[in-house]
């Protein structure tokens, strides 16, 4: 696990994102608004949030609400993890301003199944809520029921909280949730990216490769090949260097991608003569890309030395 400190918010989400979640990416403009709503407030456990993105939408929560039991966002979090087999991207953002028009701040890498499972060990009751209205607030129990109606005395209804029955205890929870991020590896984001790139693509060639090994019979409509249709969460999101990628990774000469009359999605098609017994190749590595890696060693080789140099100097 790594953070990104100092990172323009918005762009850093927008690009995790568009490596994970294929449909309903507009639930992320309701992101950029709860993110905005925090970087606004005064209060400073409004500011650190959780955010998630699944295949099909994004969620994000101020962290102190995941942390309280029964609440909407910890039983949020925890569902993806218990309910279904969603892969989920999870980080910790905490918003330190704007600056020349950028949302800033930092995001902490999340190991999601092992954080719901902390979220569950750890969250605190909260078993009042705070209602909050224009001109004031109320409390009342939380299993009671409420509306949005208005307030004759307190005006119209704005929002309402969770009310942790033990303050300091929350308060300590969420400073120990901050010394644990803290204590992360400073990663480089483009590398990150990268890295989840790459593992998607991974991913579905894994996939495909099972689910082509796994059939006993030729199952194309002419029973001339096996088939696997790709995922359509990869194909929303591969662009055709992702696709070519794809291909190198799997070891079927005769493997095709291609569409079937009157079915939807796109198939992974291998004859049915074929010896499909063949384990996932690793594509080779461009020319290109081996001499800019070069390249960059090279140049921090050369600084470090340098460095090393002008401290000798008397």
């Amino acid at each position: 696990m790594h953070k990104f400190e100092n990172v323009d918010v918005f762009v850093s989400l927008d690009a995790i994102m568009r490596q994970n979640t294929a449909f309903y990416q507009s639930d992320f403009e309701i992101d950029k608004q709860i993110i905005q709503k925090a970087a606004a407030s005064p209060a400073a456990e409004d500011k650190t949030l959780l955010w998630l993105s699944r295949p099909s939408g994004t969620h994000c929560f101020r962290e102190r609400d995941v942390f309280l039991k029964d609440t909407g966002p910890h039983n949020t979090w925890r569902f993806y993890a218990e309910q279904t087999r969603d892969h989920i991207l999870a980080y910790a953002v905490t918003i330190t301003g704007s600056e020349d028009g950028k949302m800033k701040g930092s995001l902490y890498e999340l190991d999601y199944p092992q954080h719901f499972k902390h979220v569950i060990d750890h969250a605190l009751p909260a078993d009042t809520y705070t209602l909050i209205y224009e001109n004031g607030e109320r409390e009342q129990p939380a299993k009671q029921p409420f509306d949005a109606t208005p307030d004759p005395q307190l005006g119209k209804f704005e929002r309402f909280e969770a009310k942790p029955n033990d303050p300091e205890a929350l308060r300590y929870l969420l400073q120990e949730e901050k010394h644990r991020r803290d204590k992360l590896t400073q990663g480089n984001f483009k590398e990150h990216i990268a890295a989840l790139q790459g593992s998607r693509i991974e991913s579905e060639a894994r996939r495909i490769l099972s689910g082509l090994q796994t059939l006993k019979e030729p199952n194309s409509p002419n029973t001339t090949h096996f088939m696997i249709e790709v995922s359509p969460y990869f194909t929303q999101l591969a662009s055709s260097k992702d696709t070519d990628r794809l291909l190198a990774m799997l070891p079927y000469k005769t493997l095709t991608l291609g569409n079937l009359k009157d079915r939807r999605g796109i198939y992974a098609m291998v004859a049915k003569d074929e010896n499909r017994d063949k384990g996932l190749r690793k594509p080779h590595q461009s020319i290109r890309a081996q001499l800019a890696k070069d390249k960059e060693k090279a140049a921090t080789k050369k600084a470090a030395a340098k460095s090393k140099n002008h401290d000798l100097e008397v």
